[in-house]
């Protein structure tokens, strides 16, 4: 998860939710909605097949059963860095959404105090 998908998420939560906020309504997602939120939008899926072939030209002499498990290895990777990586971008992505918020309410109360 980049940085640049953080912004884009909290900018389209913002966006999808102008409403509520501008009546004061909107409540932040919790962190495992967050989590939820953006593995809806991104679909990041450990390659089985790919990861078999690079391990196989890497090791031409192990037996299938040792690929194999060294495939459950990388997979279990895999899996525990894209949920720590999507905890981050949870976090990053509320900071976000909330400075969103800020600026927003920050610019209505700017632009009442100069046109009304």
């Amino acid at each position: 998860m980049y940085s640049t998908d953080t912004k884009q998420a909290a900018r389209q939560i913002v966006r999808e939710s102008l409403d509520p906020i501008l009546a004061d309504n909107y409540e932040i997602p919790s962190l495992d909605e967050m989590i939820t939120i953006l593995q809806r939008n991104f679909d990041y899926v450990f390659d089985d097949y790919k990861a078999k072939q690079r391990i196989r030209r890497q090791h031409l002499d192990w037996s299938n059963a040792q690929a194999l498990d060294e495939v459950d290895r990388q997979r279990r990777q895999f899996d525990n860095e894209l949920r720590v990586n999507l905890k981050v971008a949870a976090l990053n992505t509320i900071d976000e959404i909330e400075n969103l918020i800020r600026s927003l309410k920050l610019t209505i109360t700017e632009w009442k105090v100069k046109n009304l």
